[in-house]
Parts: structure tokens; C-alpha cells; sequence
């Protein structure tokens, strides 16, 4: 089963590949068939020269390009009830992308392309093939499976060092992804993994590249991927697995002037510039969040402790709750690109008087406090690109009493991370979304809204009270 994947996986690279090469050297053989041939960018970059905005003959603001990538991919097991999950865990991952990177020769460049030295970003679709995978835990007569899951996603990629030939960097994607095959207490029942069709789709990596012409690039890259859906339903245990693959890409509109810059003449570009001045300076971040989730003890009253006539048992589709929050963080951007706080968050968890009776139902003896009212403290860290942002966090409750399942299940460190959008009209303004998780344990899907507030240039000040 394994040489399929192979076998997949190597055509699929061979078919981007050859388009690659077919775009680079049908200028070559044009020339020989029709001597007044006018165009050297391929009959592909032709096309897309003549019949788009793409434009070869002045410098463009952006280098675009297309390509293919396949990779084999394999889960990280799980234990259930004292037994690992997975069987058998091998898969694919294929996809499709196009690639957009600020120009270096482009004078007009970003100020956020310059500090992150000339980044790409890049919009694609993804299959996750895990049609193979293998799911069994206990005395189930039948095997489970997961079936196949499309993403569409954006990234960030990032070389970290480029010469004229090779390149080294990291990547970071994130998007929506839809799966084919989730869990059912009837049929698939041992899917811990997929809980509802639609979700979150996270991946990152390192990758090393190698130009085997001015406009093609191949690549070799290690990747983490992962697909959950943020506690929005049951079960959500997240689909993490690892992969190794290839990619090819075929720059459209690369100018021939720009026989790919090396690390020391983008760094020499970069100095040349002229850099807008900033300088640091404190605001409030004032924002607030809903949350929605299923609970984590109502899915094991479900799954561990109902009887087997009864029509909850092994009943996935749980009640989703809303979880409300506001946020107050006195931020220090001390750069273009980063900013950093600590701050107070206050949460209303109107599901508290539930998990009370959650409780009752499944026989917890002990006495536990219910507290819809939660507290915590976290540090904040912000990365800024033009009007997007990424926002993260890491703290601790300060006060918390939601009961068993907080006591037994959920660890009492704090984390969040997600995307922000500033829009133009209004750049103090912010709405986002975040995945909030409780030492790695998915806790909600958050969409947030919020404001920056005040702009206090520290060092301005001093200088003025030196005067």
C-alpha cells in the first residue's frame, strides 16, 4: 500500500515538474519553428504575459508564480482508553498553489517586505489523503477510517538565506479545511480525531530550495500539519501528523535583470533603501470575544458513562456554548514588526450551571465550586504585516471554578493564537480570530474586535524633559 503513495506521489511531481520545464523552454523551440518569434519568457509566461496583468517589460511591483506540491504525511498516535489508536497511519498530501513576492528591484518597496526581506505569499488548495489510515481501539467489529480533507489556505514563506541557487527557510499556513469521513458512533466510531466536517486548517515548516533556472525552483521541505476543530464539536482530539515532500514552482514575470539576488546583495538592497523612521512607543490593546465551544465532561458523560440503549450514547453532536471575554493589554511596539504586553482577560463562561448537572448525571461524588466569572494573566506578542497581523499569547488562570472537568481535564496554563485584520479606513480598529487552548488542549474558537487605544513615543518624551 505504501509503494502506491509512492507511486502518487513521484507522478505528481514529474507532471509540475514538466510543466515547469515546458514553460521555461518552449521559447527555444518556437525560435527554431518560427524565426520572428517575439516573445523569451515560454509559451506559458506568453499566455499569461499577453493575456494578463503580468508584464515583463517594466518592472513589476510583484513576482508571481505557480505550482505543485506532494509530500508523504504520517499521524502522530494518540492512546484511548489505554491503547494506541492509530493502526496504520500513512498518507499523502497534494496541492496547488500561486505565490505572489514583492519585487526587490521595485524602489516603492514595503517597509514590512524590507524588514522581513522580501517574503512570499501564497494561496493554495490542498488534499490531505488519509483514505488509508487505519482506526481501531477495543472489541469494534469494524475498522475506522478518515477519509479525505481539503484545505484552502494562505502562507507566509519566508527565506531565511538565499543565493543564486539555493535557498533556506520556514513557512507558515492557515486556512479552512473540509473533511469527507468524521466521526459517527454508529459507523466510525473510533475517529477520535475529526469531529464535524469543517475546520481549522494550521500547518508550518522548514524548507530548502534549489533553482534549477532563473524562473523554476524545486524544494525539499519538513512539514507540520494540523487540522481541528477548535472544540466546536466532539470528538476533537485534532489530526496532527508530520510530512516530507516536494515542490515546484515557475516564476511568470520575473524580470531577467533579477537572476535571483543572492543574501548579500538583498542585504546591500535593503541598506540602500530608505528606511522610514520609527520610533517605539505604548498603547492599550482594549478588545473583546465570543467564544463557542462544546464541553469537554458532557462528551465523556456521552461516550464513557451512558448505557448503551441510551439515544445520547456515543452522541457527538453536543450543545454549543458561548463564552464571552474583554481584554485589557498595555502593548510596547518597539519595532515596525513586533509588539509585546501583559495584560488581564475576564471571561463569562455561561455554561458553568451545565457542567453542574453534567456532574450529577455521571455520579461525581465530590463537591466542586461553579463559577461562571474566570480571570487570567497572560503575556502578548504581536507580528505586524501591512494590515495583518499575528497575535499570541501564554498565561495563567488567576481564578477559575468551573468545576470537575477543570479540575481533572483542562491545565490552568493559558494560550491563544490567531489573525488579526486592521482596515484602512479605520487603522486603530481590529477584528480577528483566535483559538484559544488550554495547554494544548482546544478550549474554543474565539472571534475578537477590538481597539488600540493612546500613543505614548516614550523616548520622545525624554527627550523633550532633557530640553
Amino acid at each position: 500500500m505504501l509503494f502506491n503513495f509512492y507511486r502518487i506521489y513521484i507522478l505528481f511531481i514529474l507532471s509540475v515538474f514538466s510543466v515547469c520545464i515546458w514553460a521555461e523552454n518552449t521559447d527555444s523551440i518556437a525560435e527554431h519553428v518560427y524565426p520572428d518569434y517575439p516573445y523569451k519568457h515560454g509559451a506559458l509566461k506568453n499566455y499569461v504575459v499577453k493575456h494578463t496583468m503580468f508584464n515583463v517589460d517594466s518592472v513589476p511591483k510583484h513576482i508571481y508564480s505557480i505550482g505543485g506540491n506532494a509530500s508523504i504525511n504520517h499521524l502522530f498516535n494518540i492512546e484511548i482508553r489505554g491503547e494506541k489508536l492509530v493502526k496504520r497511519g500513512w498518507g499523502g498530501n497534494y496541492g496547488l498553489f500561486m505565490d505572489s513576492q514583492a519585487n526587490p528591484l521595485d524602489k516603492e518597496i514595503s517597509v514590512y517586505d524590507r524588514v522581513f526581506g522580501f517574503p512570499t505569499l501564497e494561496a493554495g488548495v490542498q488534499l490531505l489523503d488519509f483514505s488509508h489510515v487505519h482506526l481501531h481501539t477495543g472489541d469494534t467489529p469494524y475498522i475506522s477510517g478518515m477519509g479525505l480533507t481539503w484545505a484552502a489556505y494562505i502562507a507566509f514563506r519566508r527565506d531565511v538565506y538565499r543565493n543564486k541557487k539555493w535557498s533556506y527557510g520556514y513557512s507558515l499556513e492557515n486556512g479552512l479545511s473540509l473533511s469527507s469521513r468524521t466521526y459517527e458512533g454508529d459507523t466510525n466510531v473510533d475517529n477520535d480525531f475529526i469531529g464535524q466536517h469543517l475546520s481549522v486548517y494550521f500547518g508550518c515548516g522548514l524548507f530548502a530550495g534549489y533553482r534549477i533556472s532563473p524562473e523554476t525552483e524545486i524544494a525539499v521541505s519538513v512539514d507540520y500539519k494540523h487540522v481541528s476543530n477548535g472544540a466546536t464539536d466532539r470528538p476533537n482530539k485534532g489530526a496532527n501528523l508530520y510530512a516530507m515532500g516536494l515542490r515546484a514552482r515557475c516564476d511568470l514575470n520575473r524580470p531577467k535583470n533579477d537572476n535571483g539576488l543572492t543574501f548579500h546583495q538583498r542585504r546591500d538592497r535593503l541598506a540602500a533603501f530608505k528606511r522610514e523612521q520609527f520610533m517605539p512607543y505604548m498603547y492599550f490593546d482594549i478588545n473583546a470575544a465570543v467564544g463557542f465551544r462544546t464541553m469537554y465532561d458532557e462528551w465523556l458523560w456521552h461516550r464513557e458513562y451512558m448505557h448503551e440503549g441510551d439515544p445520547g450514547y456515543l452522541n457527538g453532536n453536543l450543545a454549543l456554548h458561548n463564552v464571552w471575554s474583554a481584554t485589557f493589554v498595555p502593548m510596547f511596539r518597539y519595532n515596525q514588526v513586533h509588539a509585546s504586553g501583559v495584560g488581564l482577560e475576564y471571561m463569562f463562561a455561561g455554561y458553568a450551571k451545565r457542567s453542574q448537572y453534567v456532574e450529577q448525571q455521571i455520579g461525581i461524588t465530590r463537591k466542586f465550586t461553579h463559577s461562571k466569572h474566570v480571570l487570567s494573566i497572560a503575556g502578548y506578542h504581536e507580528v505586524y504585516y501591512k494590515n495583518v497581523s499575528l497575535h499570541m499569547s501564554v498565561g495563567a488562570y488567576l481564578y477559575r471554578k468551573l468545576g470537575w472537568v477543570s479540575h481533572t481535564y483542562e491545565p490552568g496554563v493559558i494560550e491563544t493564537v490567531g489573525l488579526r485584520y486592521y482596515p484602512k479606513f479605520f487603522r486603530p480598529f481590529y477584528l480577528g480570530y483566535n483559538l484559544k487552548a488550554n495547554l494544548g488542549k482546544a478550549y474554543a474558537m474565539e472571534i475578537r474586535a477590538g481597539l488600540h487605544v493612546g500613543h505614548w513615543n516614550l523616548k520622545k518624551q525624554k527627550k523633550e524633559v532633557n530640553k
